[in-house]
């Protein structure tokens, strides 16, 4: 009889290693590497570890409630599960199979619009559950409000946009094995992804410019639509 999953993995460490034997290298090192030297990555590690718990005592931690809400939503603990790319190559199930665990587990999901098997069957098995759509704009205005509609009729609770990949990283541990990843995009889509900035339609249509908050931009932006 299989040994149930929670007697099976009881800490992180355990999931690290068998994680590290159900994948082969170059998936191992896309989902555990960064870009260029990982120079980066390593300060975020440092940064994290950096970060300490202050002690107290005499508390009373006879009821403990570690839960949290968002967006109307319950979480069972105060944490969701990351946009991560290419969620098939790990599980066959891709951005399904992590939905639907977090839908049990009692928290949510952000999902990455490059994972399959995409958001309406990733929606469909989340269920109820917290779940974000997060978007690598691929294509123009009329493109993103498809992708917004579709987010919304599955009954996504929130929305995203890429803004850290104007273009796919340069990655050594794959350069120093020869690896070309497969890109998961139409050849010219990534341009629309280059050409993203705080002048978006979606800012110029009613989003204010965290910079101006009296919507200053915005009405510039209408009147530069105007004058054009």
């Amino acid at each position: 009889m299989p040994e149930p999953l929670e007697d099976r993995f009881q800490n992180l460490h355990e999931f690290v290693t068998q994680a590290r034997i159900n994948l082969d290298r170059n998936n191992w090192d896309y989902l555990i590497g960064g870009s260029e030297t990982e120079t980066t990555l390593a300060r975020n590690r440092l940064a994290l570890d950096a970060i300490g718990f202050r002690p107290r005592v005499l508390r009373d931690v006879s009821n403990i409630d570690c839960s949290s809400a968002l967006f109307g939503k319950r979480l069972r603990i105060p944490v969701l599960c990351a946009p991560v790319g290419s969620l098939q190559v790990f599980d066959p199930g891709g951005g399904a199979t992590v939905a639907a665990a977090t839908r049990t587990f009692g928290n949510g999901i952000i999902l990455s619009s490059v994972s399959e098997p995409g958001l309406d069957k990733t929606g469909e098995a989340a269920g109820d559950g917290l779940k974000i759509f997060q978007l690598y704009v691929r294509g123009d205005a009329d493109w993103v409000d498809d992708h917004v509609r579709r987010a919304i009729d599955k009954g996504y609770d929130a929305f995203c946009l890429t803004v850290d990949t104007d273009s796919y990283s340069r990655r050594e541990r794959d350069i120093a094995k020869r690896h070309q990843r497969r890109r998961v995009r139409v050849d010219d889509a990534r341009i629309y992804q280059a050409q993203f900035n705080w002048r978006c339609r979606a800012h110029q249509e009613g989003l204010r410019h965290p910079a101006d908050p009296q919507g200053h931009r915005h009405r510039r932006g209408r009147e530069d639509r105007a004058r054009a």
